[in-house]
C-alpha cells in the first residue's frame, strides 16, 4: 500500500468535511443534476478523498419532495448495506484486542447458534458470517427484517438460522445474505457486554468526530437534518414512510441499520484509505485487521456488463468489502439499499482516492450513473454518458412481460365463490410464522402476517389451488402466487409461496416459506 501523510489525516480529521472554492471542479454538478432528472431522485449527496483531503462534498437537490430544506453535506441518510463494513471494523477492534479471532467458532461465542446442518453449525467461523458462503440461499430469511418493522428480535432471527435449507454449498457457493451479519453482531454484545449500537458508536464514530451518524436512534438535535426515503409508486415519485419505532434497537442494524451524512463517511472513507490509521499516533485498528478485511475470500461472479464497462478480470467479497480490478486498478466498495435510500462507496487505495454517494430514492440505475459519473473522470474515462449507459434498456423478458395478463383480468377472490372457502384459516411456517387467510366486509379475500405488519394484501383467482397475493402498500414492488397442497382427503393441508415477477427484489424470499395449515381445535 501507498504511504499516507498522517498529519494531513489528523488536521482533516479535526477540520471536518467542509465544500472549499475550487471543489465544485472535481464534481460535474451539470451531470449530476441531469442525471437526478432524468432517473428522479429528490436528493442526494457526493463526496470525493484523495490524498488524505476532502476534495469535494456537496449536497443536491432536496431533502423531502414538495418541501424547501435543500440536501446539504450534513444530512443524514440510510446507508444500508454499507453498515456491514463498521460490523466487521467493530470485529477488529476485538480481534486486536485479543478478544476473539477471525477463525474462532461462532458456537463458542454464540453457543445458541445452530444452522440447519448441525456438522456445518459446529465448523462455522467468523469468518464464514462475514462472507456469503454459507450455503444459504440468496436473502434467506431476510423476510424477518423487511419490509420494516418487523416485529422479530435479533435472538429470533438467529433462532429461526436453523429452519432455513440450504441451496448451496458450504465455503464453495457465493450467495449475498444479511442474516448472518446480524449474529456477527451479536458477537460484539456476548464478548464486551456492550450492545452492537453502543459498541459502533463509542469505538468507531465518536473516535473519528462522526457526530452526524448513528448505529441506533438518531438524536433529537440531529433530527431535522434527516433525509427522506423516496420511490415510485404505481407510477409516481412518493415519500416511503414507515411506522418504525425509532426508540427500539432495529433487529437488522448490523447488517444495514446505519445512518450517516456525506461529512460523516467522509472521514470513514479517510480512515479506511489510511489503513486504520486516525493519525500519527491513533488508530482504529490495526494495519494487519486493515488487510485481513479487504483480503478476497469468496469468489464472485464476474458480469459481463463489469468486463465491458471496467476491463475487470474478477469479483471477491471480503469482510464487508467487495474488491475487484477496474482498469487494471484495485477497488474496494460496497452498495446499500433499503426502501427509499442506496448508497455507494468506491476506494482505489492504489491512488488513495475514495468516492461517496448517498441517495434518498431507490433507484439502482441513478446509483451507479452518479457513482460513475465522479469516479470515472479520475480513472481516465471523461467520455462515456454514464446516464445513457445505465438507463433501462429493452429486453425480451421485458416484451414478454408485457404480455401478461393485467390484473384487473383476474377475479378478486371471493367468499361467495365456493371453492375459496378452503383456503380461509391459518398457516404457519417454521421462520416466518402465522399467516391468515379472512374474509373483508365484502367477501373478499385477505392474507395478512402476524409478525411484518406490511404483509398484508387482497387475493385474486390465477388457477385451481393458485392465488395471486398483491399487497396494499404498494411501495413494496413484491406480489407473491401462493399454491395450496391437499391431503388425501382433499382437503388444502398447506401452501408455498414465490414471487410473482423475477423482477422482484431477493429480500422478498417467499421462494424459501413452506407452510402448513393449521387445524384449530372447537
Amino acid at each position: 500500500m501507498i504511504k499516507r501523510n498522517k498529519v494531513r489525516i489528523a488536521l482533516f480529521l479535526l477540520a471536518g468535511c467542509i465544500t472549499m472554492n475550487g471543489q465544485a471542479e472535481a464534481i460535474n454538478e451539470d451531470k449530476i443534476n441531469a442525471i437526478m432528472q432524468h432517473f428522479q431522485v429528490p436528493g442526494a449527496a457526493i463526496g470525493i478523498v484523495q490524498n488524505g483531503q476532502v476534495i469535494a462534498a456537496k449536497g443536491f437537490g432536496l431533502k423531502t419532495l414538495g418541501k424547501p430544506d435543500p440536501i446539504d453535506a450534513d444530512s443524514i441518510f440510510k446507508i444500508a448495506s454499507n453498515t456491514k463494513a463498521f460490523t466487521t471494523a467493530a470485529l477488529a477492534i476485538l480481534v486486536d484486542e485479543g478478544k476473539i479471532s477471525w477463525h474462532g467458532k461462532v458456537q463458542r461465542y454464540l453457543p445458541d447458534f445452530k444452522l440447519y446442518d448441525p456438522w456445518v453449525s459446529r465448523q462455522f467461523t467468523l469468518i464464514d458470517l462475514l462472507t456469503h458462503r454459507s450455503g444459504l440461499g440468496l436473502g434467506a430469511g431476510d423476510l424477518m427484517l423487511w419490509p420494516e418493522p418487523s416485529s422479530f428480535s435479533r435472538q429470533e432471527v438467529m433462532h429461526n438460522l436453523r429452519y432455513l435449507k440450504p441451496a448451496g454449498e458450504f465455503r464453495a457457493d457465493y450467495a449475498y445474505d444479511n442474516l448472518l451479519y446480524i449474529v456477527a453482531g451479536e458477537i460484539i454484545p456476548a464478548v464486551t457486554g456492550q450492545s452492537w449500537e453502543q459498541f459502533v458508536e463509542q469505538r468507531i464514530m465518536r473516535p473519528l468526530g462522526m457526530n452526524h451518524c448513528f448505529a441506533g436512534q438518531v438524536s433529537e438535535a440531529k433530527q431535522q437534518d434527516l433525509a427522506t426515503p423516496h420511490g415510485m409508486v404505481n407510477g409516481k415519485l412518493q415519500a416511503i414512510i414507515r411506522a418504525i419505532d425509532y426508540s427500539k434497537p432495529s433487529v437488522s442494524a448490523p447488517a444495514g441499520g446505519i445512518q450517516c451524512s456525506l461529512n460523516d463517511m467522509l472521514r470513514w472513507v479517510t480512515v479506511q484509505l489510511a489503513e486504520g490509521k486516525i493519525d500519527a499516533k491513533q488508530g482504529l485498528f490495526s494495519q494487519a485487521q486493515h488487510k485481513m478485511m479487504w483480503q478476497p475470500q469468496t469468489i464472485m461472479p464476474l458480469s459481463a456488463s463489469s468486463k465491458r464497462r471496467d476491463n475487470s478480470h474478477f469479483s471477491a467479497y471480503a469482510l464487508g468489502w467487495r474488491v475487484n480490478d477496474m482498469n487494471g486498478t484495485l477497488q474496494v466498495h460496497h452498495t446499500g439499499s433499503l426502501a427509499g435510500m442506496y448508497s455507494f462507496v468506491s476506494l482505489f487505495p492504489e491512488l488513495d482516492l475514495g468516492f461517496v454517494v448517498l441517495t434518498n430514492q431507490q433507484s439502482s440505475a441513478a446509483r451507479s450513473a452518479l457513482m460513475y459519473s465522479i469516479m470515472k473522470p479520475f480513472l481516465g474515462d471523461t467520455q462515456t454518458d454514464w446516464m445513457a449507459e445505465f438507463s433501462p434498456k429493452p429486453s425480451p423478458q421485458a416484451s414478454q412481460k408485457t404480455n401478461t395478463p393485467p390484473l384487473e383480468s383476474y377475479p378478486i377472490a371471493n367468499i361467495n365463490q365456493s371453492e375459496n372457502r378452503d383456503f380461509l384459516g391459518a398457516y404457519v411456517d417454521p421462520w416466518l410464522g402465522r399467516f391468515v387467510i379472512a374474509t373483508q366486509a365484502d367477501g373478499s379475500l385477505l392474507i395478512h402476517s402476524q409478525r411484518v405488519e406490511k404483509l398484508i394484501g387482497s387475493l385474486y383467482r390465477l388457477g385451481h389451488d393458485s392465488l395471486l397475493i398483491r399487497w396494499h402498500d404498494r411501495s413494496l414492488e413484491a406480489d407473491a402466487i401462493m399454491h395450496f397442497t391437499r391431503n388425501q382427503k382433499g382437503e388444502v393441508s398447506g401452501m408455498t409461496m414465490l414471487p410473482e415477477s423475477s423482477d422482484i427484489d431477493f429480500s422478498y424470499d417467499f421462494q424459501d416459506l413452506n407452510f402448513t395449515k393449521i387445524i384449530e381445535s372447537e
